[in-house]
C-alpha cells in the first residue's frame, strides 16, 4: 500500500487541464487531491479541508497564487505551499518565498518533478531532516559560507567560479529538491534562460570535481535523469 494514501494534496489552478493532468498523476501515486479553480475556492478548501500540501498556480483570475498565499500565511496555516508560474525571474521567486511559499515549479513541468517536489515537501514538515541555519550550511565535509562565499572541504578551502558557486547555494540550500536544468540556467542568469539546457553539465561537472572525493559517485550533487540535479539528503 502507498505510503501517500493518508496524505491531502490541494491544486488551486484556473487551468482544468493541469489541474486534471496533475490531480491524475497524483492519485495514481497515493495521495488523495482536493482541487480549487480559482483562489477564493481555494482559500475555502484551505479552510474546510485541512491539505498537508497545497500547490498554487500564480496567474489567476481574481485573487492570484501571491495574494491567496498571503491570506494563507495570515490565517496561521503552516501546511507547505508549492508555487506554479511560468514567470521565471528571480524577483518574482523572491516575492513567492517572502510571502510563504516553500517552492516553486517554473511551467512546463513534468509531473515526475512536480511529485518529487511535493515528497520533499512533505519529509521537510514532517521533520525528517534538520533545517539549516540560512547564512551557513554544512553537510558532512563539505562547508559554505554563504556571506563570505567560502567554501571548504575537510577544512582545506576550494575557489569556485561566481556560477559554480550560485549552483552549490541553491542546491544544498534545498537538499532533496529538485531542480531542472532550466531552473538551474534561469536562476544563473537571473532571467527566463532561452540557451541549449544542457549548458548546465559542464559547470555542474566542474563543481563536482573541486568538491566530491570522486566526482564519478558524487555524494552531495547527484544527477536526477531525466529531471535535473539536487543535493543529497543524506550528505553528512
Amino acid at each position: 500500500m502507498s505510503t501517500n494514501i493518508s496524505k491531502r494534496v490541494l491544486i488551486v489552478d484556473d487551468s482544468s487541464s493541469i489541474r486534471l493532468t496533475v490531480a491524475g498523476y497524483l492519485k495514481e501515486k497515493g495521495y488523495e487531491v482536493l482541487e480549487a479553480d480559482d483562489g477564493l475556492q481555494g482559500l475555502k478548501q484551505v479552510l474546510s479541508s485541512s491539505p498537508d500540501v497545497i500547490i498554487l498556480d500564480v496567474v489567476m483570475p481574481g485573487v492570484d497564487g501571491f495574494r491567496l498565499c498571503r491570506m494563507i500565511r495570515d490565517k496561521g496555516i503552516k501546511a507547505p505551499i508549492l508555487m506554479l508560474t511560468e514567470k521565471s525571474n528571480e524577483a518574482d521567486k523572491v516575492e513567492g518565498f517572502s510571502l510563504g511559499a516553500d517552492d516553486y515549479v517554473s511551467k512546463p513541468f513534468s509531473n515526475v518533478e512536480l511529485g518529487m517536489r511535493v515528497q520533499a515537501l512533505l519529509r521537510r514538515a514532517s521533520g525528517e531532516y534538520r533545517r539549516l541555519k540560512p547564512r551557513h550550511i554544512v553537510r558532512g565535509a563539505l562547508e559554505i559560507d554563504l556571506d563570505r562565499h567560502v567554501v571548504k572541504v575537510d577544512g582545506k578551502k576550494v575557489s569556485l567560479t561566481p556560477i559554480e558557486f550560485k549552483i552549490l547555494k541553491l542546491l544544498a540550500s534545498s537538499p532533496g529538491f529538485v531542480y531542472s536544468r532550466q531552473d538551474l540556467l534561469n536562476f544563473i542568469w537571473d532571467t527566463a534562460y532561452e540557451g541549449y539546457k544542457r549548458n548546465i553539465d559542464p559547470h555542474v561537472n566542474r563543481l563536482r570535481t573541486k568538491i566530491e572525493e570522486n566526482p564519478k559517485r558524487p555524494k552531495y550533487v547527484l544527477t536526477v535523469w531525466g529531471v535535473g540535479y539536487k543535493f543529497s539528503e543524506s550528505a553528512g
